[in-house]
Parts: C-alpha cells; sequence; structure tokens
C-alpha cells in the first residue's frame, strides 16, 4: 500500500501508532463528511482494516519489521487511491504549514506545526525529504498556478473588450510589467523569511525543481502577453525576463521604500532596457536584411550587364 509504505517510511512507525485515539476520532470524522479534503480519513481507515486478522501493528520497530514482511500486495487500483490520498494529505500539510512560516521559517518546524494543525501528529513532516524546500516550492507553485489563472482571466475579459469596441487590450510590455508586480507582491507576506527561501533553492537537491518553476512562470507571462514565436527567440526572450525577475527578487528583499515604490522603478527601468535593446536588435535584423536583399539584386544586375546570366549566349 504506497500511502502506508511512505508515511511509516517517513516516520519509522507503524502508521496506527502516529495518532492518539483522539485524533483518529477527529480524522475519521473529517474524512467522513469531506473525503476530498481530509483524505487522511481514508487513509487511516485503509491503514487500519487492510489487513484486519493477518497483521498487528505495534509500537516497536523491530515488531513493524516483521509485521511488514507478512504485507500482502494490493492491486494497482487500491495502489493509485492511497497514492492520491497521500498526496491530498501532503497538500492539506503544507497548505497548513504556511501559516506559520512567519514564525518557524522554511523548515522542518513550520511543517510540524502544520500537521499538528490539522490533527496529526508533528512526525508527519518526514513524509518531507526536503524539509523546508518542498514547503518553498509547494508556495511557489501555487503562486505561479494563480498567477496564470489571473492573467488568463484579464486576457480573456480585455479581448472580449476590445471586440466590443472597447478600449484596446495592454500590449506585452505593460502586460509583463503588472505581471511581475503581481507575483513578487504574492512574497511580501513572507518578505523577512524570503532570503531564507532563495537560500534553499541553491541548494541541490532543490535546484532542478526550482528552474522548473521559474521556467514555467517565464513560459506563462510570455504566453499570455501574446508570444507565439517558436525560433530562437523563444529562448532569449525567457531568459532575458528570468534575469529581470530574479535581479527584481533581490531588489525586493532589500527594499525599505514605502509599498516597495523602489522594486516597481527597478522592474520599469529593466524593461525599458529591454524593449530599447530588442528593437535595436529588429531594427539591425532589418537593416541587415535589406543590405543583403540590396547586395544580393546588384549581384544579380552585375551578372547580367556583363553577360554571365544570359542563356543565348
Amino acid at each position: 500500500m504506497a500511502a502506508y509504505r511512505e508515511l511509516c517510511y517517513a516516520t519509522r512507525l507503524p502508521i496506527r501508532s502516529l495518532f492518539s485515539p483522539k485524533q483518529r476520532a477527529r480524522i475519521l470524522m473529517k474524512g467522513a463528511h469531506a473525503p476530498g479534503r481530509y483524505a487522511a480519513g481514508n487513509l487511516l481507515r485503509r491503514c487500519s482494516t487492510s489487513n484486519s486478522g493477518k497483521q498487528t501493528f505495534n509500537q516497536t520497530k523491530s515488531n513493524y519489521s516483521t509485521s511488514q514482511e507478512a504485507d500482502e500486495p494490493f492491486s494497482s487500483e487500491e495502489e493509485q487511491s492511497e497514492e492520491s490520498d497521500t498526496a491530498a494529505v501532503r497538500q492539506l500539510v503544507l497548505n497548513s504549514a504556511l501559516e506559520f512560516v512567519p514564525a518557524f521559517g522554511w523548515s522542518v518546524d513550520a511543517l510540524s506545526e502544520g500537521a499538528r494543525a490539522e490533527g496529526l501528529p508533528g512526525v508527519a513532516h518526514g513524509m518531507f525529504p526536503r524539509g523546508g524546500g518542498d514547503l518553498v516550492h509547494h508556495f511557489v507553485k501555487e503562486c505561479n498556478a494563480q498567477l496564470a489563472e489571473k492573467l488568463a482571466r484579464e486576457v480573456q475579459e480585455e479581448t472580449a473588450e476590445e471586440e466590443q469596441g472597447g478600449k484596446r487590450g495592454r500590449r506585452a510590455v505593460p502586460l509583463i510589467r503588472d505581471a511581475l508586480e503581481a507575483r513578487l507582491r504574492m512574497i511580501i507576506p513572507f518578505i523577512e523569511q524570503w532570503p531564507q527561501a532563495m537560500a534553499l533553492m541553491v541548494v541541490p537537491s532543490n535546484t532542478k525543481e526550482h528552474f522548473s518553476n521559474l521556467s514555467q512562470l517565464m513560459d506563462d507571462i510570455w504566453y499570455h502577453a501574446g508570444d507565439r514565436s517558436v525560433d530562437f527567440n523563444w529562448y532569449t526572450k525567457r531568459v532575458a525576463l528570468l534575469a529581470i525577475y530574479k535581479s527584481a527578487e533581490l531588489t525586493l528583499v532589500q527594499d525599505k521604500s514605502t509599498d516597495f515604490q523602489e522594486t516597481w522603478m527597478f522592474i520599469d527601468r529593466r524593461l525599458a532596457d529591454f524593449s530599447r535593446m530588442y528593437k535595436l536588435r529588429s531594427d539591425i535584423d532589418h537593416t541587415v536584411g535589406s543590405l543583403s536583399s540590396l547586395m544580393t539584386a546588384a549581384y544579380t544586375v552585375g551578372r547580367n550587364v556583363a553577360g554571365v546570366n544570359n542563356r543565348n549566349r
């Protein structure tokens, strides 16, 4: 059973020993009334009834090892169901743990407090092998998803208004600017703890997922800004925007101005630089293309004048 194995491995204890009778009753009651949110109840029921008569879960680690050997295989449907329940429990703990970040930082302590707030034992933090790193990834993904939903809704509303003869929607750069500010504002509730989160993201075990989240964020912003490029510009635009975002993030954690105005002005300057650079590059590409066409035409005319292209020659 996937969820059973994961939670038992994480805590090094039998799953039934993780809950007091009072906790078990609370979780089972929550699971009965809101199975979608409180999947812990379903998880607890399965762990306590799956092998009744065949297994006895003991408090000691040695007895648990003996009972684990006697565990009978489960069907793929049950495995998938348990994995779904485990994911729901993890999501529940992570969401709750965010409330404790201001007090405990991006740490195992925040995860433990989040678990206790949901009626789970504090040792449930063992479900998160990267500790505070898992909590940061969860927060970043939630923020990225909220921003993508916000941009999609705004672009749809602006498009509908424009089609009805209203004002024209925002151009790419203003939309990108608003998106960067909206995303960075999501960090402000945890501004004091964010340097710790940034440090966790450079830990090797977190780096891959961190850059994956950043890549998704840049892609979402450019997509809703109307970028549909399929050439090398696809990469250069996203790398340039990533540099602006990360430098603005560093500015934000050091910003002491009212409402972080220095950070928003910093973004304006960097985007202005980007626009000028991109316009200059477009002008250069256009000039080079025109010059190439002119040289080709001159070369063709020269060949014609010289009779090189005369087939009757």
